[in-house]
């Protein structure tokens, strides 16, 4: 029986010109849905991992007059949730290293790492076991200052696992001195070189920090900064870096600071993002996402009204030929479960064809800047499943609410 229904409402969209142009319309609906729940999703994930992942988004700056910097760092580390403090000049520095390949510059970003705020290797050592002169780099490596306009990227430039675990290189930096000679100011510069070794590989699409960015220990940073940057008497003038636990705790750490009342804190964290915005562009996204549900719903339920009321003769005929009303309530639903079903292999066919196109073109580069984009496929058919549960409800009660009026309607005329 339900293989003679399935043909039957297969022969019956074919012919039925408004079942052609529902699929159409249900089609289009289905593809501005799909483009409007993968930037939710896909947004929604930057977010999680900005906030949460990346610790500059819960990292605050602190400054200290009173105290000295040991005992700053010591109560400041006393309070609920703050899982470490470091000096804040010590958080990154750059410098230019002898790993040219592939026609790349070499210039490379220094972050200070620890257990609390880097990520778990994927390859070879994690950041609490690296001695001074070693460091951990991403997996896909780009040691190229120019990396700021992700479409321009080479991808073939990118060093394998091979070519950076395990390797020796050659780290310059300038170092500055400043004389006093005659009354005047003279700087002197002088060229510094470290002897380094990669011994570890972490995944950058999780913390987001830059393709050419590695981690290494506060001593080399240290170093390397105070070449840079002669330490100066008052240590003060620098911040403190006070790292969260979580984000949900920054402004509970932020107050609690306050009230101690003897340190200048900035509100923000190091990193931010417009939480204004992003609540504006959730809420445009998702009053987007209902109103085109809505409208599916809508026009579904117009169209059944409509179809059963054209379609009474067809409907009094298989009641005559001995069909039961639930049998022509089961042939209507199936019909419109069909054109849905359609509908949504066209438009997800059409959406992963051109996420594909964008995906090689575009896309694929957003990483490096530390926006992924991913097509979950998963996704767009739990949203399809979600629709067609409500809409099968509709669907049914709608037929079913029609047909008795219709056979109501013929008894009467009887």
């Amino acid at each position: 029986m339900l293989k003679e229904f399935i043909k039957y409402s297969l022969k019956e969209i074919k012919r039925n010109k408004k079942n052609k142009i529902l699929i159409i319309i249900f089609s289009l609906l289905f593809f501005l849905l799909f483009i409007d729940i993968i930037i939710i999703k896909n947004f929604y994930d930057y977010y999680d991992y900005a906030i949460n992942t990346n610790i500059g988004f819960r990292t605050l700056n602190v400054y200290y007059n009173s105290n000295t910097k040991k005992e700053a760092i010591a109560e400041l580390e006393s309070i609920e949730h703050v899982s470490e403090v470091y000096e804040g000049i010590y958080k990154e520095t750059a410098v230019q290293t002898d790993i040219t390949d592939n026609g790349s510059n070499g210039w490379i970003g220094f972050i200070y790492g620890s257990k609390n705020t880097a990520p778990i290797s994927i390859k070879g050592k994690n950041i609490d076991e690296l001695l001074p002169g070693e460091i951990i780099c991403p997996y896909e490596f780009y040691p190229d200052s120019n990396y700021d306009n992700p479409l321009n990227i080479d991808e073939s430039k990118f060093l394998s696992e091979k070519e950076t675990l395990n390797r020796n290189i050659i780290v310059k930096y300038n170092s500055y001195k400043s004389n006093i000679v005659n009354g005047e100011l003279i700087e002197d510069q002088e060229e510094q070189v470290k002897n380094m070794k990669i011994v570890g590989l972490y995944d950058e699409s999780i913390f987001k920090n830059g393709i050419n960015v590695c981690y290494a220990t506060f001593t080399d940073i240290k170093d390397i900064v105070d070449a840079y940057n002669p330490p100066i008497e008052d240590s003060s003038y620098y911040p403190l870096h006070i790292v969260v636990d979580e984000e949900k705790n920054v402004k509970e750490v932020y107050k609690n600071i306050q009230r101690l009342k003897k340190y200048e804190i900035n509100e923000e964290t190091i990193a931010c993002l417009d939480k204004g915005f992003v609540s504006v562009l959730f809420s445009v996204t998702l009053i987007f996402a209902m109103t085109i549900i809505i409208s599916f719903l809508i026009i579904l339920k117009n169209y059944i009204t409509k179809k059963i009321k054209s379609e009474s003769k067809n409907l009094g005929i298989l009641r005559a030929c001995g069909y039961t009303e639930n049998q022509v309530i089961i042939k209507e639903v199936l019909e419109n479960s069909i054109v849905q079903l359609i509908s949504f292999i066209i438009s997800a066919s059409l959406f992963s064809t051109l996420f594909l196109l964008l995906e090689e073109r575009i896309f694929k580069y957003f990483k490096y800047i530390g926006f992924n984009i991913n097509n979950n496929l998963a996704t767009l058919i739990i949203t399809f499943v979600f629709i067609l549960i409500i809409s099968e409800i509709i669907n049914y009660y709608s037929v079913r609410k029609k047909i008795n009026n219709l056979i109501s309607n013929i008894l009467k005329e009887d």
